[in-house]
């Protein structure tokens, strides 16, 4: 599998290859999937308002936009995640977002749907449970 990480516009924030490679096994293993390849960019309200326009017909910035497409070697995702301060939540630290962002593009591959709020508060629980696996993988280990 193959993942980048991207930039378009002048997004705040960023994450590594290894780290989103990392979270992806992560998310892989608990939903049992595989993909080809993966995109991320990481864009700024502009960027990601224009993204929208032309992929979605949405003319309004957004968190995150997920595509995906089957190719002869397999699935293939790119998601957009806007990578300003504007969705960021209290007390949330830029990583974390990005994290979450990531999780939240890949939770509406599996079937996930933000549309009412109910739906975002069980997507929201499961992001966070998401994020609760990546940390717990990563925390330093003591000798």
């Amino acid at each position: 599998m193959f993942v980048r990480v991207l930039r378009d516009g002048n997004p705040e924030f960023s994450i590594t290859v290894r780290e989103i490679k990392d979270a992806l096994t992560i998310f892989c293993q608990e939903y049992d999937l595989s993909f080809r390849g993966i995109d991320i960019i990481l864009t700024d309200s502009e960027s990601q308002i224009r993204h929208n326009t032309s992929l979605l017909k949405h003319q309004y910035d957004t968190d995150v936009i997920t595509q995906e497409r089957e190719t002869p070697m397999g699935r293939h995702l790119e998601l957009f995640i806007n990578g300003t301060n504007v969705f960021l939540e209290d007390n949330e630290r830029p990583f974390s977002y990005i994290l979450r962002m990531f999780f939240h593009g890949l939770l509406h591959v599996v079937g996930y749907t933000d549309e009412s709020d109910e739906e975002k508060g069980v997507m929201h629980l499961e992001e966070n449970r998401l994020l609760e696996l990546f940390h717990v993988e990563h925390k330093p280990q003591s000798l």
